[in-house]
């Protein structure tokens, strides 16, 4: 009979005592990614094994507790396509879910940046999650973790493109925003400031950074409007014009302070008296929509130069080119707007009266 080609199993009384005290903290895919965090003789250890291309990332690499945009995360040592990488694991507990939790997988750079936050190579969210045995406390929030370098995060949330935190560091207010899209760090611990309420946005606390990828610095304003309960990104050009808006999807961490509230802009009554929050909520029920990309909001801003890419229907993503209080208004943009070529039609917002 030919020699069998399995591995002898080694006797029982043989096995390392560190094997058979291991326990398996938090195991995870995201699709691309299988992840385990294990405890084992004290310490505790990640494995990440690449689905696509069938490599082992880590091998029971050191892991510690740390904290990582904000959350409680295992964080390993290694390296990605070369370069020496941090494999973050961020924890969420969640006891209403059947997993007790979620968990989403970070790489990033290890070359630190003079404003000291590193940059996200990748970002995967976990698509199952079969262990999440967390030690009680970690994962409920900001600060949880038991490492360095712990932040505190004033505002945090995700949009359909973007990941937008602001959080304050050794006094000073700081704001990343990575493009989950392109996973580019648009925003890298940038310096923000709070905006003074203006127009539309009396009751939003609004934080402001300057960032970008080219050459022309982009503003993005992170903001909150207390009053309808609503957060939401916005990024405008040099000129001052509206490039972008972006509502918030999911939960958001919300601890701003209450010394970043505009002050003597309660919700029960608009600045100068009237109908409660009427006029803010209809004035943009009707847009002049039109359908494109990039090139074409270029377009759209020669004639309109307030338009701006809207993310905030559930219509899906458009060109903003107006918001007007009537549909008879909102048509008149829209006619305008098909002479000089462009493919557009009125949109009704949802509206929520409070």
């Amino acid at each position: 009979m030919p020699e069998s080609t399995l591995p002898a199993k080694p006797a029982s009384g043989d096995q390392p005592l560190e094997v058979a005290q291991s326990r398996d903290v938090l195991a995870y895919n995201t699709g691309e990614f299988s992840v385990r965090v294990f405890e084992r003789g004290g310490g505790t250890f990640m494995n990440v094994f690449d689905n696509i291309r069938g490599v082992t990332q880590l091998n029971g690499a050191p892991a510690s507790l740390s904290t990582v945009q904000g959350q409680d995360a295992y964080v390993s040592f290694g390296s990605f396509n070369g370069r020496s990488v941090e494999y973050a694991s961020q924890v969420f507990a969640k006891p209403q879910d059947p997993a007790g939790g979620f968990a989403r997988l970070f790489i990033l750079d290890q070359s630190f940046s003079p404003g000291g936050e590193v940059s996200v190579i990748r970002v995967e969210d976990a698509e199952f999650v079969s262990v999440f045995n967390v030690p009680p406390g970690v994962g409920i929030g900001t600060g949880g973790g038991t490492g360095g370098n712990i932040q505190d995060t004033l505002l945090f949330f995700e949009t359909n493109t973007y990941a937008v935190r602001v959080f304050n560091r050794n006094g000073l207010r700081l704001m990343n925003v990575f493009n989950r899209r392109t996973s580019a760090q648009e925003v890298n611990g940038a310096r923000a400031s709070l905006e003074n309420p203006i127009n539309q946005f009396e009751r939003t606390v609004s934080y402001v950074a300057t960032g970008g990828l080219t050459n022309q610095p982009v503003r993005y304003y992170a903001r909150y409007d207390y009053c309808s309960e609503t957060t939401f990104l916005e990024t405008y050009n040099a000129s001052g014009a509206r490039i972008l808006r972006e509502n918030s999807i999911g939960s958001v961490q919300n601890n701003v302070p209450p010394a970043d509230f505009p002050a003597n802009q309660p919700c029960d009554g608009p600045p100068n008296g009237g109908d409660p929050g009427l006029s803010t909520r209809v004035q943009d029920a009707y847009i002049a929509a039109v359908f494109g990309g990039d090139s074409t909001l270029r377009e759209v801003q020669r004639f309109f130069p307030e338009a701006f890419m809207d993310s905030s229907s559930r219509q899906g993503d458009f060109i903003n080119a107006g918001a007007f209080s009537s549909e008879e208004d909102a048509l008149i943009r829209v006619l305008e707007l098909r002479r000089e070529g462009f493919n557009t039609r009125v949109v009704f917002r949802d509206v929520r009266f409070r």
